[in-house]
């Protein structure tokens, strides 16, 4: 799991931002200090499901590390890993188990079980890649730009 930063000293990791901005209901804090989220109303894009208890959720990486790391992520500089670990255009939060049921592959390998945010799902990844200069091989490229359009 990774070291989340808390890059606006405000005592919220990157983590605990997203649980604040993304959930539907207010939050509500394990301290008073409300530095760790503890409940609110989240909808996971992967299964469709709501889940209330911040802890059953897991912050996905829509184009994973591994991933990205493989497709041209492997030269950038320790800075430029951390501003795309931790950018909020690559992550969705999701519960745990199907985070890791996804690992580290990509839309060729592994497709959202909730069939609605599918072609979501690829549009965001193919955003990412192109947003960081990441490389496709001509067949990756084809197979996601037309899953990208189907639908």
């Amino acid at each position: 799991m990774p070291q989340w930063s808390d890059a606006d000293q405000d005592c919220q990791d990157t983590r605990h931002e997203l649980l604040i901005r993304y959930s539907l209901s207010p939050v509500t804090y394990t301290r008073a200090n409300q530095c760790k989220v503890a409940t609110g109303l989240w909808l996971d894009p992967y299964t469709g499901n709501f889940y209330s208890k911040a802890s059953d959720l897991d912050v996905e990486h829509i184009v994973p590390l591994k991933w990205a790391y493989d497709h041209g992520g492997a030269s950038w500089s320790r800075e430029q890993k951390r501003q795309f670990a931790e950018d909020i255009d690559n992550l969705w939060l999701v519960d745990d188990g199907r985070n890791q049921s996804k690992g580290d592959k990509g839309p060729d390998e592994w497709m959202p079980p909730y069939a609605p945010v599918g072609k979501i799902y690829v549009q965001r990844f193919i955003s990412i890649v192109d947003k960081y200069g990441l490389s496709l091989s001509s067949g990756e490229s084809q197979r996601l730009r037309t899953m990208a359009s189907e639908g």
